[in-house]
């Protein structure tokens, strides 16, 4: 499956990568199967919608500064 949006994020600091491959669900509207560094996210492979994701991504980026 094709991706229909890839959003990369580099952390210099720590000379990695993040990859996030969004493609769209037939099934569900606004909703999009994910895919970080390859392996799907959430781990059980259900499509998510686009604020969870941005919210995952932001807590995470957040957790990460504050360490």
């Amino acid at each position: 499956m094709k991706a229909d949006l890839r959003i990369s994020v580099k952390d210099y600091s720590r000379n990695k990568n993040l990859k996030v491959l969004l493609s769209r669900t037939p099934f569900s509207d606004g909703r999009f199967m994910v895919r970080m560094n390859g392996q799907p996210w959430p781990v059980d492979g259900r499509p998510v919608s686009l604020t969870k994701l941005m919210t995952a991504l932001r807590k995470a980026l957040v957790k990460s500064c504050l360490k």
